[in-house]
């Protein structure tokens, strides 16, 4: 298991990096086009377009930081009034349901990359589609990977007797 939370835990700081460098470069694209609509007023077709582009990907990859930093909105106030180990049983089936509902996206999101991707091309950009839809199965692995990792971190804090929902104090 060690290998696979070294693993999980590469993703979640590739993650982060990425998320970083899309929110910056959609900041750039969005005060370029800013700049050429109302400053200089020679409106550009491609500023919005690569901003759309962008927010889809940095929604799908900074989820999974979510995911893994239990940031994500969830009501316990009925599970917290249970047994700890009830508790973590309740966990992880919620997990699983999140994982296959992951796994379903990730499959049919690839499908959609690859055999309509190729066949579209953006209309201010001029790029292939398949560039804009990898972000959706890319951030589904990504979430794949990281809620299998808060679940095994869920569980090893149930069997110390603590919530699985919340994260030790520091983490």
């Amino acid at each position: 298991m060690s290998a696979f939370m070294k693993f999980a835990d590469l993703t979640l700081a590739l993650a982060k990096l990425l998320t970083i460098l899309i929110i910056a470069t959609m900041v750039f694209s969005v005060l370029v086009g800013v700049f050429f609509r109302f400053i200089i007023p020679i409106p550009m077709a491609w500023p919005p377009e690569l901003a759309r582009f962008l927010m889809v990907a940095v929604t799908m990859i900074g989820a999974s930081v979510a995911i893994r930093q239990l940031d994500h909105v969830g009501i316990t106030l009925l599970v917290d009034a249970l047994p700890v180990r009830v508790r973590g049983v309740i966990y992880i089936f919620g997990n699983i349901m999140v994982a296959v509902f992951l796994a379903v996206f990730t499959w049919f999101s690839w499908r959609l990359t690859l055999e309509m991707g190729p066949r579209q091309t953006s209309s201010s950009l001029g790029v292939n589609m398949a560039f804009a839809y990898a972000a959706m199965p890319i951030g589904g692995v990504m979430m794949l990977i990281q809620i299998i990792a808060v679940s095994i971190e869920g569980w090893q804090r149930t069997l110390e007797n603590q919530s699985p929902f919340v994260p030790p104090p520091g983490a």
